[in-house]
């Protein structure tokens, strides 16, 4: 006959075991899977403003992570990680800052190039054939990004240095934050021509003229994960989805080319 005395020792036995088997499952489970519904922070150049609810849709099916995009002229977007912003991939408009970041090791891996960008004069109002047309029309006010942080910026100055008009046109040119603020000042007529992105202008009707490749050098649209990211599996995600056939497809879509 078992006494109760044994019945207690045999229950407190079983409960000290219990709770050393619950204890030992969750050291030995690893750390909780990541919550895919927490977006990732995307920082990239404003040329991708208008296909950015498009990745968002095609990779949250692809993948089921959600993302979040924060956009901005890529000097200045550089400048935020370089003071710890907590993006989780930085997506420039350029190579420089990219490897610039590469360098000093605020990224994690290499940067990837995905495509090029292409630079367009627009207007909504006039009609421009060739770029010395901007130099006819002495009223013209042209807002193109600022060159010192906005890639396309830059592009526009050395497509019109190229040109032999930028020193013609320099007192009528409009410095903006970043190329999509220069389409939107060619947009709301604080300015009457914007040198922009291609993939900006997309739908929007107006008058466009592209600009021969040649005159600049290439607007690369690169990709990196940020070395501070706590999320670097939806951030890898992400970028295999950029770099992937369905993404190139809708990239072409808005004019951005093949690299």
């Amino acid at each position: 006959m078992i006494s109760s005395k044994s019945l207690m020792v045999n229950c407190l036995e079983l409960q000290l075991a219990l709770a050393l088997w619950a204890l030992l499952s969750v050291g030995c489970s690893g750390p909780a899977p990541q919550d895919r519904s927490d977006p990732i922070v995307i920082a990239a150049a404003s040329d991708l403003a208008k296909i950015g609810p498009a990745f968002q849709v095609a990779f949250r099916r692809l993948t089921g992570y959600e993302a979040t995009f924060s956009f901005g002229a890529s000097g200045q977007l550089a400048e935020q990680i370089r003071q710890g912003a907590p993006f989780d991939v930085f997506l420039p408009a350029a190579r420089s800052y990219c490897e610039s970041l590469e360098r000093d090791g605020l990224l994690a891996g290499e940067c990837e190039a995905y495509g090029l960008g292409r630079l367009v004069v627009w207007s909504r109002q006039y009609r421009l054939v060739t770029l010395e047309d901007l130099r006819q029309n002495a009223n013209l006010r042209i807002a193109i990004a600022n060159p010192g942080y906005a890639p396309y910026g830059l592009a526009a100055q050395q497509a019109l240095e190229a040109a032999g008009l930028w020193q013609a046109l320099q007192p009528r040119i409009i410095f903006a934050d970043s190329v999509s603020h220069a389409f939107l000042m060619a947009q709301t007529g604080n300015a009457d021509v914007g040198i922009v992105a291609i993939a900006l202008v997309k739908d929007e009707g107006g008058n466009s003229l592209l600009v021969d490749a040649d005159l600049h050098e290439p607007v690369e649209q690169m990709a990196a994960i940020v070395q501070s990211s706590a999320r670097k599996d939806a951030a890898r995600a992400f970028i295999e989805y950029l770099t992937g056939p369905e993404s190139r497809r809708l990239l072409e879509s808005y004019g951005f080319e093949r690299r």
